[in-house]
């Protein structure tokens, strides 16, 4: 089995070349290295087709301009068209190595994946694909499909659940990478939360209040934490949040017995 990490350049949402954020001192890429080691040495990044830049491990280079993911591992079939190919995006940055052993340990024809367990369908931003997944793959991009998700769903697949809830959040978004910074400098402490859901919220939870011992840092580790678990339909650029009864920003610290609401958009403003 050969790796390939998607380390997906300037994101337009964090501003920055994600590969690089650091938490702890570390990268992400340094960290999705560092999980993948110890079941394969042959790890290559994923880099544009007119990439010039250095980079700390051998690249593989898309075979045209922009064409997302899949082009990625199309390239790495092209290289080695023989070998399995996990593909991993550089933004999980709770994705454990049991997580990666236990794909790596149930491998399967096509594909070998996690299920998203927001809704419950395959991940294909961290998967083994197998050879046999090429020819379908170099049939949907002739016909310029590229939907990442469409096109795993398209295939023979061993289909696994992640270690925890949050294995899979991708860290994108600024409010986040606040949050896991604070979880690395003051570790994992429980709180016990009120949470009150309005509107659209309360019907998709099935409760307009709920008491939630949490480890959350912050508002925005919170809400990714419920979003899960209630498989909310909106994400956090679509949500306010109030802290004791006063609007307050995504990054603010949870502190013991908060009571926290979240409010989707009101019809008329």
């Amino acid at each position: 089995m050969k790796a390939l990490i998607l380390s997906g350049g300037k994101s337009s949402r964090m501003g920055t070349d994600k590969s690089q954020l650091e938490i702890g001192g570390v990268t992400l890429l340094e960290r999705t290295i560092g999980l993948i080691k110890p079941l394969t040495e042959n790890i290559y990044i994923s880099v544009a087709h007119d990439d010039t830049e250095q980079h700390p491990l051998p690249t593989i280079k898309d075979l045209e301009p922009s064409p997302g993911p899949l082009g990625g591992l199309q390239a790495a079939f092209a290289h080695d068209p023989d070998s399995a190919w996990l593909m991993i995006a550089c933004d999980l940055p709770k994705l454990s190595p049991e997580d990666l052993s236990q794909l790596f340990e149930n491998r399967g024809k096509d594909v070998t994946c996690f299920l998203n367990p927001l809704d419950d369908h395959p991940e294909p931003l961290c998967a083994i694909y197998g050879p046999s997944a090429s020819t379908t793959l170099n049939k949907i991009i002739s016909e310029n499909r590229r939907c990442a998700r469409r096109f795993i769903r398209s295939l023979d697949r061993v289909e696994l659940r992640p270690s925890e809830p949050q294995a899979l959040l991708n860290l994108n978004r600024p409010e986040l990478l606040t949050e896991l910074q604070l979880l690395n400098q003051h570790g994992t402490l429980e709180k016990t939360i009120t949470i009150e859901y309005f509107a659209k919220l309360s019907q998709e939870a099935k409760t307009t209040c709920e008491e939630l011992t949490t480890t959350a840092a912050t508002l925005a580790g919170l809400w990714e934490e419920v979003r899960l678990r209630h498989h909310f339909t909106l994400d956090l650029p679509h949500i306010k949040a109030a802290v004791d009864n006063e609007f307050s920003d995504w990054e603010t610290p949870l502190k013991n017995h908060d009571t926290i609401a979240f409010m989707p958009p009101f019809a008329g403003g």
